[in-house]
């Protein structure tokens, strides 16, 4: 302990817990980094609707239930099993306050299972930081889906400038090359997942040359989605079965 250079009027004094919340949690959600994405369908082969729409913090215990089982070394392939933490403790984190603007996007059947999801956050106006994506039915693109849909909601429903992605395995690294994503200067610049290299593309690539490779290759999907086909999606149901090819 470090004595003040001045004599002080008490020797000590009180917080309660709800003003010590107020310097614990991610700040107040900005509403400038919350506004709501459209909710799309994406079309499997078999002309199986996906729905894919904003979460909300009431539906985090789905989530977390579905990412919990995956914290296991027998998912430890393809980098699985640390996605699965690391998203957990994301989806944990936005839950309870303890991430600033967070946003998280889910995928679900037309019953409400979940089937995917993506999570990222805004630094500020300008920039939006890629936190994670996990789908749990691996099959027809489902994941590059999901996450142009988090790239979508960064630039042309916020409107920040750039997006900045990392990638823990060689999946993430192809989807980033597709989507023609370059690098900032490392170590100068560094993802804050574990400091490793930051891949973004800006608001300018993105409408000009990767948005509309998205579109012409079919996965930007379909609006709007039938309200009561909406309807069914809630409340969120966690995975019943794993499809992930292990």
């Amino acid at each position: 302990m470090v004595k003040p250079a001045v004599p002080i009027s008490f020797e000590e004094f009180k917080f309660s817990v709800d003003e010590i919340e107020e310097f614990l949690r991610g700040g107040p959600p900005d509403e400038r980094f919350q506004k709501p994405f459209p909710p799309k369908i994406y079309r499997l082969k078999s002309g199986e609707p996906i729905i894919v729409r904003p979460a909300t913090k009431d539906e985090a215990p789905a989530m977390l239930q579905t990412l919990r089982q995956l914290i296991d070394p027998k998912y430890d392939k393809d980098f699985y099993h640390l996605v699965a933490v690391r998203t957990y403790s994301e989806i944990l984190a936005w839950a309870q306050n303890r991430l600033k603007d967070g946003y998280v996007i889910v995928a679900t059947n037309t019953e409400g299972e979940l089937m995917g999801l993506v999570n990222h956050r805004f630094v500020n106006e300008e920039i939006c930081i890629s936190l994670h994506t996990i789908v749990f039915k691996r099959a027809e693109r489902l994941g590059l889906f999901l996450y142009a849909a988090k790239i979508e909601h960064a630039f042309d429903v916020v409107g920040v400038n750039e997006w900045w992605a990392t990638f823990e395995s060689p999946f993430g690294f192809r989807m980033g090359f597709r989507l023609q994503h370059t690098t900032k200067p490392w170590p100068q610049v560094q993802h804050e997942l574990g400091g490793a290299r930051v891949y973004y593309i800006t608001r300018e690539q993105w409408n000009k040359s990767v948005k509309p490779y998205i579109t012409s290759i079919g996965l930007m999907g379909e609006r709007p989605v039938p309200e009561d086909m909406l309807k069914k999606t809630i409340p969120l149901k966690p995975t019943s079965k794993f499809e992930i090819e292990f």
